[in-house]
């Protein structure tokens, strides 16, 4: 499933829309921040939009669950 509509933000916009999460994988594929188009940004660093964002969801899914999971151990 292709969403376009991140595609045509800048590495910044993408950066100030999923916050600290996105720092670290946009590090981890060598993404700059840049006032480049996202897409762009993606295809010189060899990697597609999609499998970026699926990356950023299953890291964020992951720290959540961990957050969870912590809270419950805390209050138990």
């Amino acid at each position: 499933m292709r969403n376009g509509t991140f595609e045509q933000l800048t590495v910044e916009e993408v950066l100030q829309t999923f916050g600290p999460e996105a720092r670290a994988f946009l590090r981890e594929n060598r993404i700059d921040r840049s006032n480049l188009r996202f897409a762009d940004a993606c295809a010189a660093a060899s990697v597609t939009p999609d499998e970026f964002f699926a990356q950023l969801d299953a890291g964020m899914r992951r720290r959540a669950a961990r957050a969870a999971r912590h809270s419950v151990a805390e209050y138990a």
